[in-house]
């Protein structure tokens, strides 16, 4: 029984119903009064036997849409000798004689509906099922819905009607993948005799939408021990799961970030201790991270170089600046001992002030400085030692270093220049813009030009502008002076040596050139005395022999390079000669060329003219003898130092069985001696004609 004392119990109208049934086990008085019956004729009935569920709209004192529409399940109590009244029921899981029960207090809400106001005098808005702020869910042992408050409708979609009537709805807004896991929760609990447990799971609203729900979950027990019914308390942790993943997401994130960084970072507490580390530190020093946590910073460095008042002056200069940098020496897992550089600063970590330090390996960096050094060096005692005058000028050709080569040349110590513009130092007036365009220049540049020591001397130096261009900005450049000024006297004293050789050389030409004229005159007149036919014929042809000879020296005479001849003009005119010489006794004869430019030394173009003389004379006498006309076809060619002498006519042809030799005319053995002169590979034969074919080398 409920006790009598207490003035809650008294005042409100109270029912101890079966927890199943809701049959009336036990009431109070104000029950009896309110319901207008004995508590002897109350118990054993339902609620539902002496009221009535209405719909306030249908009633006479209905509350119209804008007065408290949201007033509802009130139920009606209808008595005989006194007015109707109007109540609303909450209900409360309790244990009554060992036994699962519910306490349930009608609210009197009479004053409420007739007076059509929720300002109406009532003690208070009455604790229904529905208004309780988390879903309440009653299943019995087989986990069949028995009570299903409003807000479960509200958070999951079915109505108490369908979630009672649904004898699988476990199944259906459980999660698939969490059902056996809820299960297992559940069994676990009966097995342990505990009478609370809280689930945590997914679960698929009506609507198809999965949520994240955390279920408490009450057990209530007959007299015998035994479970009878389960009591759900649900709540809505959606938002609550999906701000922890997303918090898990970005901690993995930051985590792989920290992870993801080659330098080894750690954590340390004030007491120098390491309280976390990154997978940096295996790459770093060959430790993992889980072998060094908890261990003093100490571990890291190298014997001999660990301090421990450094911790704290790193402390108090973190304190002071924000940001300490470091260099220090680490030591590796295999004992390997290695230049570090430490960054340092403060932090918070669990709540807890720490130093965050990022240690780097500059094993390659103290190499490289090194071997700048090194470097550096090696470029200084070259700039120094090298006999070439060197300047290095700023930007705007000032000039900031020079070397000993340059003091030497140009008889200035730096102390006396340095500063000062270099084009001003050691350049005439007349120069001065071509050294400008060098100063200026973006590129390496080099002139020949003139420039003046401290004694007013003049130089002639090769002159090199070198620019220093980083980040496509000039920074710096080089002055780089070459003293030519003995090669140039040299080089003058040769030229004009040469310029007497060739002008020695062009008069040789000339005079032999005059004497071979001399000989083919006297040659000429000897054929006008003589009478005799074959005599006359013989010293044509020798005075042909030496104008062909002649004509290499006079052109070699008249061109710029006095040791070689242009095959061109030297083939063409000799060609016109013997035409005009022999083509007067013979048929009319056209002579074709197919010639490359070619430049012969005098040692082969002699013997090529010569050739061409015997060819062409041999032709104009015998090659058209019964013909009324002919061609004769001249090739001169080169192919990679190859030559190529052919002369082809379309005469009667040569005698095939008629060999060069001792019984040959004096011209095939002049032939004969002058291809061998060449040392030219020779092939005569007749083809519609005769062909004289020469092949040699060029001579350089």
């Amino acid at each position: 029984m409920i006790p009598k004392d207490e003035a809650f119990f008294d005042s409100q109208s109270m029912f101890i119903c079966d927890q199943i049934s809701l049959k009336i086990l036990d009431s109070n008085e104000a029950a009896s009064i309110k319901f207008g019956q004995e508590r002897s004729d109350l118990i054993g009935k339902k609620l539902t036997d002496f009221c009535k569920e209405v719909d306030l709209s249908k009633e006479p004192y209905s509350i119209s849409e804008d007065g408290f529409s949201g007033f509802k399940n009130v139920w009606k109590v209808t008595k005989k000798k006194t007015a109707d009244s109007y109540v609303q029921f909450s209900s409360h899981l309790i244990s009554y004689k060992g036994n699962p029960a519910k306490i349930v207090v009608a609210h009197d809400v009479t004053n409420v509906v007739k007076e059509k106001s929720i300002h109406a005098d009532i003690v208070s808005y009455p604790l229904a099922f529905q208004n309780f702020p988390m879903a309440e869910i009653e299943w019995n042992m087989d986990l069949k819905v028995l009570r299903w408050s409003d807000k479960a409708e509200a958070l999951f979609g079915w109505t108490q009607k369908e979630a009672i009537e649904r004898t699988t709805l476990l199944k259906e807004f459980v999660h698939p993948e969490d059902i056996d896991f809820v299960r297992k929760q559940l069994s676990d609990t009966i097995k342990g005799n505990k009478k609370n447990v809280t689930v945590v799971n997914r679960n698929i609203t009506k609507s198809g939408v999965t949520i994240h729900c955390e279920w408490n979950n009450s057990f209530l027990f007959d007299a015998d021990g035994n479970i009878v019914s389960i009591y759900s308390l649900v709540s809505d942790i959606t938002a609550r799961v999906n701000a922890l993943e997303q918090s898990k997401r970005i901690s993995a994130s930051y985590r792989d970030l920290f992870d993801s960084i080659s330098d080894a970072i750690y954590l340390l507490n004030w007491d120098g201790m390491i309280v976390e580390a990154n997978n940096g530190l295996k790459l770093t020093y060959g430790y993992d991270p889980k072998e060094v946590i908890g261990k003093n910073y100490r571990v890291l460095s190298a014997p001999g170089k660990f301090d421990s008042e450094r911790f704290f002056q790193i402390k108090k200069r973190t304190d002071h600046e924000g940001i300490g940098k470091f260099e220090g020496w680490g030591k590796r897992a295999n004992g390997e001992v290695f230049p570090t550089q430490i960054l340092v600063n403060k932090g918070s970590y669990n709540g807890e002030d720490i130093l965050i330090v990022i240690e780097r390996d500059i094993s390659e960096q103290k190499d490289s400085e090194a071997e700048l050094k090194k470097r550096e060096h090696l470029f200084s005692e070259l700039f120094n030692s090298t006999p070439i005058a060197i300047a290095l000028l700023s930007d705007r050709n000032e000039i900031v270093l020079v070397n000993t080569g340059f003091e030497k040349t140009f008889q200035y110590k730096l102390d006396e220049i340095q500063g000062l513009e270099i084009d001003r130092l050691i350049v005439s007036e007349e120069d001065f813009k071509v050294a400008k365009f060098l100063s200026d220049s973006t590129k390496v540049e080099e002139v020949v030009c003139k420039r003046h020591t401290k004694n007013g001397d003049e130089l002639d130096v090769i002159t090199y502008a070198v620019p220093i261009i980083i980040e496509g900005k000039m920074i710096a450049k080089y002055g780089i002076y070459v003293d030519i000024t003995e090669t140039k006297s040299v080089e003058n004293q040769l030229l004009n040596s040469l310029k007497e050789k060739e002008v020695l050389l062009a008069e040789i030409h000339h005079r032999v050139k005059n004497n071979l004229a001399v000989i083919t005159g006297l040659l000429e007149l000897q054929s006008y005395d003589t009478q005799n036919k074959d005599a006359k014929m013989i010293l044509n042809e020798s005075r042909m022999r030496i104008n062909s000879i002649a004509l290499v020296h006079e052109k070699l005479y008249q061109n710029d390079f006095l040791s070689k001849i242009d095959v061109q003009t030297y083939i063409k005119e000799l060609s016109l000669i013997v035409k005009q010489t022999m083509g007067l006794n013979s048929v009319p004869v056209e002579i074709t060329f197919d010639l490359d430019d070619v430049s012969f030394m005098i040692t082969q173009a002699i013997p090529c003219g010569l050739l061409l003389n015997e060819i062409l004379t041999n032709s104009f006498k015998h090659a058209f003898v019964g013909k009324e006309s002919g061609t004769i076809h001249i090739i001169f060619k080169e192919n990679e130092g190859e030559i190529l002498f052919s002369v082809r006519d379309d005469g009667v042809g040569i005698d095939r069985e008629r060999n060069i030799g001792e019984n040959s005319s004096l011209g095939l053995k002049l032939i004969d001696t002058l291809s061998r002169q060449l040392n030219a590979e020779t092939n005569i034969f007749s083809d519609t004609g005769t062909v004289f074919e020469f092949k040699f080398k060029k001579l350089e």
